[in-house]
């Protein structure tokens, strides 16, 4: 009978197992829920026009949001480049920008490309097996003065920008109540931006300049150049907080809140077709088991140091394979895609670069 009662377990080893079970599973489901809310993907909070302008600076030009045609070379910005109490960058250029003007380059542009060179252009790719023979000039490659019908290229590499979050949580807890519990978690978020038949033109940086400069020394427009005039534009944009001050950190000193620029556009960078894919997805998984070592299977710390086995080598108690107990899993995951593909009737300035002018007190 002795026997019998311990294969079968006593009353008291059952109940055990049962309160261990819940406690394993109730550990599970705690972590389950707080490593979801960490990990999963939590709404994005940056605007629209903060994400184009996050991806759009990593090519290393200023970004234009939204995209628009009547964006020039030539044109005359006035630009809030610093704000003491926020980050302007990730601003889109309508809200911290006024046009001022615009400046006819033509005549400048047209000279500027009539001296590059023009090469031929790449024929279609041949057959296979039959050799790729590129095309070749009747007159040299070399020669400037010919007009330009069409836009330089320019190629842009698709890229993306990723962000993860993991958690992990796993426990041993034998010693305790004979089970174990573990899990893990993680999101991850991608936006992948590709821009097809994107074409540029700019002027070279000192003719941009000198037209600049000539813009700030005009008789009627140099006012613009000066701080005064400057806040008092911007003021339509951002109203009167332009006006506002603010103590420098380093010197005490009170000193404007927004930093100003006078900006000549002197490249553009524009695009015919564009493709955006934002991507999130967020998974976990985690188990809980409780249960009971097999007789004979494993010795606590000291029981056997008499028969030559020492406290350092003996094996603790644990839960072992086909071990009286309960197991349990949890397993969740979300994903998300937006992809969109736009093809353009014309194209559209997408960034830029510039000359700068910092206003001053028109002295």
């Amino acid at each position: 009978m002795a026997i019998e009662g311990e294969a079968t377990g006593s009353p008291e080893s059952s109940f055990r197992r049962i309160g261990l079970a819940l406690v394993g599973f109730l550990a599970l489901l705690v972590f389950g829920f707080f490593a979801y809310r960490w990990v999963a993907p939590v709404p994005e909070e940056k605007t629209v026009a903060q994400q184009w302008n996050e991806a759009i600076s990593r090519l290393g030009i200023e970004p234009i949001y939204p995209p628009q045609e009547d964006v020039a070379v030539g044109d005359v910005f006035v630009l809030i480049t610093e704000d003491a109490l926020s980050d302007v960058a990730k601003e889109p250029l309508a809200g911290r920008a006024l046009k001022l003007w615009h400046m006819d380059l033509t005549e400048k542009l047209e000279q500027t490309y009539a001296e590059m060179y023009r090469f031929p252009e790449t024929p279609d790719p041949p057959a296979e097996g039959k050799p790729w023979k590129l095309a070749s000039s009747t007159a040299s490659v070399f020669k400037s003065g010919s007009p330009r019908g069409d836009l330089p290229l320019v190629l842009f590499p698709g890229f993306s920008i990723s962000s993860t979050r993991n958690a992990t949580l796993g426990a041993n807890s034998s010693e305790w109540f004979g089970g174990m519990f573990g899990g893990s978690a993680s999101s991850e978020t991608t936006t992948e931006v590709r821009i097809s038949a994107a074409e540029s033109y700019g002027l070279p940086g000192l003719v941009a300049e000198a037209e600049l400069i000539k813009f700030c020394a005009d008789a009627v427009l140099k006012v613009q150049c000066t701080d005064a005039e400057a806040r008092k534009q911007m003021s339509i944009v951002v109203g009167g907080k332009i006006f506002e001050q603010v103590e420098d950190p380093k010197t005490k000193k009170l000193k404007p809140r927004f930093s100003l620029e006078i900006a000549l556009v002197s490249r553009i960078f524009l695009t015919r077709s564009m493709h955006t894919t934002i991507r999130r997805t967020g998974s976990g998984r985690g188990s809980a088991s409780t249960g009971e070592a097999k007789p004979g299977t494993a010795s606590p710390p000291g029981k056997h140091e008499g028969a030559g086995q020492s406290s350092e080598t003996a094996k603790p108690e644990a839960v072992v394979p086909n071990s009286p107990g309960v197991t349990s899993s949890l397993q969740f995951g979300s994903s998300s895609v937006i992809s969109t593909i736009d093809t353009l009737q014309r194209p559209v300035a997408f960034g830029y670069r510039s000359v700068r002018w910092i206003p001053g007190d028109g002295s």
